[in-house]
């Protein structure tokens, strides 16, 4: 599975890429076009939304954090939150399972929650749907968004 770092890298435009800089609603951001990502089957209830891109939080206070560009719309950006195999929020054994069901290879998995923000009177406080976390093929660009079957899985997991 790749760590936070590695997925970064993979993210990074490299020298003689093609890229395209996105006016998100969180800054500029330079994705690199020839890693972008295919959701065959798009997200939930945004089935029409295919292609994105993974890009560096250019906030330094969020580095733990990525965006998750949509090529197809791009007032279409998400925040995400990778996760380790081991975590706090999502089982490894039901990481694997999913795993077998998308036949993905654990080596060029990369996992990430879709992060919520809510904000209140005087904080803002942070969740993740842990029930439909982004699973990842590195290697062959291609995404899913993966409904967990188990209901201990909450849509607004807070952080």
């Amino acid at each position: 599975m790749m760590n936070q770092s590695t997925l970064i890298s993979q993210a990074t435009p490299a020298g003689g890429a093609t890229t395209e800089v996105i006016k998100s609603r969180f800054g500029e951001i330079t994705v690199a076009l020839d890693r972008a990502l295919l959701f065959p089957r798009g997200l939930l209830g945004m089935p029409e939304r295919n292609r994105f891109a993974l890009a560096g939080f250019p906030n330094p206070k969020m580095q733990q954090f990525m965006l998750l560009q949509s090529l197809d719309d791009p007032d279409l950006t998400f925040i995400a939150l990778p996760l380790e195999m081991e975590n706090k929020i999502v089982a490894a054994a039901d990481i694997r399972n999913a795993l077998r069901d998308l036949q993905i290879d654990e080596g060029s998995l990369a996992v990430l929650l879709i992060v919520s923000v809510h904000r209140g009177m005087d904080q803002v406080k942070l969740s993740v749907n842990a029930r439909a976390p982004l699973f990842i093929d590195v290697e062959r660009k291609i995404g899913v968004q993966y409904v967990f079957p188990q209901d201990i899985y909450k849509v607004q997991h807070m952080l």
